[in-house]
């Protein structure tokens, strides 16, 4: 899927690239195929992935591809990117909360957590929609990761702004956040604003949330401590949780491979694999 069809004051995308176009479903599942013969894991993406299928004959939807790809392709696991808030519905999550080859990992870019600038943003839900969604993924799919994007120093954040994102971050169950520091787009809504918050405080508050972040992110680690997880390899050492953590190896495995994986400890911001005990006779 390309392009976008909404128009967030802050975003180039639809000028740049288009309206929402989608690739049509006879040639997701070829490639999805042909990937499926040399990986374990493929990651579905776009610039408004939610909105897939809405522009095809039929008007099909997100979960109609997803349900093909698991009926038409022998691919093992199928990671889902960024999907907008009001797109992640109760079907596509009760899919994804069924069907085991689909990874337990669900990306919301949030933005805000003040609903005046979410306003001023020109996006399309509140912190109160966007509520629904958390709870109902950590309802349905209680290990699942959960990520944000958020973006700092947006023209006219205020402290108080700002201390309401932060509120409502320290509230839900994100494991992880992609933090942005706002830039200027030419051509934007936003660009054209006079009040500018300075580049010093948009670094700062970004540097508050990155630290937030890995401090809900190191207690999603604890939590899988003793835990297993099912994980492709990346490397010899490394493997990638299906709810996206990265676990050091115990012992050397063959990469691009799917493997069960008993978690031990936690060493800084590293998973490590419980040792294998040898038998004893």
């Amino acid at each position: 899927q390309d392009g976008c069809s909404n128009k967030c004051s802050f975003c180039i995308i639809p000028s740049v690239r288009g309206r929402s176009r989608s690739a049509p479903l006879e040639s997701v599942l070829q490639q999805i195929q042909d990937l499926a013969s040399r990986y374990r894991e493929v990651v579905l993406s776009g610039i408004n992935l939610g909105r897939w299928g809405r522009d095809l004959p039929g008007q099909l939807r997100f979960t109609d591809l997803l349900r093909a790809v698991l009926r038409e392709t022998s691919l093992e696991r199928l990671r889902i990117s960024s999907v907008e808030p009001m797109d992640w519905s109760q079907e596509l999550l009760e899919l994804m909360a069924t069907e085991t080859r689909i990874a337990p990992h669900v990306h919301i870019p949030l933005q805000s957590g003040s609903d005046t600038v979410l306003k001023r943003m020109f996006r399309k839900y509140r912190t109160r929609h966007y509520v629904t969604r958390l709870e109902l993924t950590r309802r349905l799919m209680p290990d699942a990761a959960i990520g944000a994007d958020v973006m700092t120093g947006f023209p006219g954040e205020s402290e108080e702004e700002f201390r309401q994102t932060v509120r409502f971050i320290e509230e839900q169950p994100f494991t992880y956040l992609h933090v942005f520091t706002y830039s200027e787009r030419p051509g934007t809504a936003a660009a054209l604003s006079e009040d500018v918050v300075p580049v010093e405080v948009r670094r700062h508050r970004t540097q508050i949330l990155r630290e937030l972040s890995d401090r809900k992110n190191t207690s999603f680690r604890q939590r899988m401590i003793g835990r297993t997880l099912s994980a492709v390899t990346l490397n010899s050492n490394t493997a990638l949780s299906e709810n996206f953590l990265r676990v050091e190896l115990s012992q050397k495995r063959e990469p691009n491979r799917i493997v069960e994986l008993t978690i031990g400890t936690l060493a800084g911001s590293i998973l490590r694999e419980r040792e294998l005990l040898p038998i004893l006779n």
